[in-house]
């Protein structure tokens, strides 16, 4: 069995329509596929939706809606993390990927830090270019997550397949 499904934080509905707006307008200036904005807490899992529904309603169930402030736009040549809003270190991101850990038993497919893509691909000098033209705008600025979801996304799986299969509003106080 090869891994399929992936663990996500989402935005807000509001802040989730611009996002989307930046990824789509960002992949087809860079010629690469445009996804869902997220953040990724696990990804490349072996569990399937039905094995993570429980331990992911808990987790939703005790964590608050996230407030988090854009630290920097970021650059880098890895695929995935191409261009992307680096967050400032938070305390829910690290127990959200050792809660998943647990119930996964491995740490592979773990994001190494808090981060939301704008664009993935190959790192260029318009790639850079963009990312210091959206530093003006997303530089400081609070993105709310309010979602947690399993969604069907592997590296192993075209951009273009990924989808949402469960999602799991964030209520804890």
């Amino acid at each position: 069995m090869s891994p399929e499904y992936s663990v996500w934080l989402l935005p807000e509905a509001v802040q989730e329509e611009a996002l989307t707006q930046t990824i789509s307008s960002l992949s087809t200036q860079l010629g690469e596929s445009a996804f869902t904005p997220h953040v990724t807490i696990q990804g490349d899992m072996l569990q399937s939706p039905e094995q993570l529904a429980a331990p992911l309603s808990r987790l939703a169930a005790e964590t608050p809606v996230q407030r988090w402030r854009v630290e920097r736009l970021e650059c880098s040549s890895h695929f995935f993390r191409c261009l992307f809003l680096r967050f400032a270190h938070e305390p829910v991101f690290d127990h959200l990927q050792s809660e998943l850990k647990a119930c996964t038993r491995t740490h592979e497919g773990m994001s190494p830090y808090p981060h939301l893509s704008l664009a993935y691909g190959q790192l260029r000098p318009e790639t850079v270019k963009q990312r210091e033209e959206l530093a003006i705008t997303f530089n400081a600025r609070e993105i709310v997550f309010d979602r947690l979801a399993v969604c069907r996304s592997s590296k192993d799986i075209p951009i273009t397949d990924w989808l949402i299969v469960a999602q799991y509003p964030l209520t804890g106080r």
